[in-house]
């Protein structure tokens, strides 16, 4: 018997848990640390492995990952070159760029 492959809608659900992981670790507040979705997040963190994605996608969750980071210090001051190199580095860590 044949396994079926994995289906699109499988394969954006596990791209979007390996998200909520990069971003959800760093905006996750003190109020969600007891609900099921910290658990989540944190289980989905540590299943990470370098996964690969498109550049599209890479961009797309550095953009995001820096809309995170500046919203967590309330959208006030700070550098928005500095908060992209450090989601950047964060994304890159993570997930490998298929050529």
């Amino acid at each position: 018997m044949q396994i079926p492959s994995e289906t699109p809608s499988k394969r954006k659900s596990k791209l979007k848990a390996k998200q909520v992981a990069v971003v959800g670790a760093q905006v996750a507040s003190k109020k969600a640390a007891g609900t099921s979705a910290a658990r989540a997040r944190t289980r989905a963190a540590k299943n990470r492995v370098n996964a690969i994605i498109s550049s599209e996608d890479r961009y797309r969750l550095i953009a995001e990952a820096a809309y995170y980071l500046a919203e967590q210090r309330g959208f006030d001051g700070g550098d928005t070159i500095q908060d992209w190199l450090q989601a950047e580095a964060k994304i890159d860590s993570i997930y490998k760029v298929k050529d």
